[in-house]
């Protein structure tokens, strides 16, 4: 009985693992045709894998953000802004775990959000 209560506690502190993050669109992707994008923000200069930020928007943010980024246990992303997606990845705002993702594989997720 004390596995499965544990496996209880564990799947609901993994599944409420998500956080507060407001949302603007200030960011206006760019397509470069090459399946990766550029943004016109000076600060998010470079380009992304749209593929792998999807896929591992799939894995490690679906369960609490939707598979539409409607919000589920964690807030709503649509809007939001790639600057955003990338600051909340690092920090963990609220009970989402900081640095889910980190390093290109945060830049592609936040990448792929904003252009959602």
């Amino acid at each position: 009985m004390k596995k499965f209560l544990f496996a209880m506690f564990g799947a609901v502190l993994v599944l409420g693992a998500c956080g507060d993050n407001g949302g603007n669109d200030e960011d206006q992707p760019v397509n470069d045709g090459n399946n990766a994008e550029t943004t016109d923000n000076a600060a998010d200069e470079g380009t992304y894998d749209l593929a792998n930020g999807e896929e591992l928007y799939a894995q490690n943010c679906a369960s609490c953000h939707g598979g539409d980024l409607e919000g589920a246990s964690g807030p709503n992303l649509q809007g939001s802004s790639q600057d955003e997606v990338r600051s909340a990845i690092e920090a963990g705002p609220g009970t989402m775990p900081a640095d889910l993702v980190t390093g290109d594989d945060a830049d592609d997720v936040a990448a792929w959000v904003a252009d959602q």
